[in-house]
């Protein structure tokens, strides 16, 4: 399978050209569903989201609670170098897949707990052992449906993309766990809880 056709089915290519500074907004479920797992207190936890693009996750992470401010390199604060104001006890975002690598080790020098969502096959590459070494997750969380990043704007195809939420939380001390993660209910995300 020398063409795209190949490249499609593994989840790679698609026959239309990657969006814009890598910016694919995370829909509300996939959201819901890393919360809905990770059941942090809402009078404690304040999130950062700091690729927030236009508030995708903001506004899900709002509505199911919790404190949340997100940050964004089109608004001047590049989250590999921002060092932000606001105090926050944990990091949850969709980085552009191209700086995956260096939020991860962002996020690892700014102590807190944090979860990233990557492609499923992430782990797979021998280049990514070092990373993984030293910064091993602590949930491994690969969603049980492929999200629709486009929401819709390219076709009735069904999506290609398998993601997976990586948590590194510094609760969890005998990383990583496996727990794949079932899609709620829509109702249930668009009520919050």
């Amino acid at each position: 399978m020398a063409d795209l056709t190949g490249s499609r089915i593994a989840g790679g290519n698609t026959a239309y050209k990657r969006n814009n500074a890598d910016f694919y907004p995370t829909p509300p479920d996939v959201t819901f569903a890393l919360l809905d797992f990770l059941r942090l207190s809402t009078e404690s936890t304040v999130i950062w989201e700091p690729a927030c693009g236009e508030n995708h996750m903001v506004n899900q992470i709002k509505k199911m609670g919790y404190n949340v401010f997100g940050t964004d390199i089109k608004t001047g604060a590049d989250f590999l170098t921002y060092v932000p104001t606001k105090r926050f006890t944990w990091i949850i975002t969709n980085p552009p897949f191209s700086l995956s690598e260096q939020f991860i080790h962002r996020c690892g020098q700014l102590k807190k707990p944090f979860a990233l969502l990557l492609k499923s096959q992430y782990w797979h590459a021998k280049r990514r052992m070092s990373l993984f070494q030293e910064y091993t997750p602590s949930w491994v969380l690969p969603l049980t449906w492929r999200p629709d990043f486009c929401f819709g704007t390219r076709g009735g195809g069904s999506p290609l993309m398998d993601v997976m939420w990586c948590v590194w939380d510094l609760r969890v001390l005998d990383g990583p766990r496996y727990v794949p993660l079932e899609r709620p209910n829509k109702i249930v995300v668009e009520v919050g809880f």
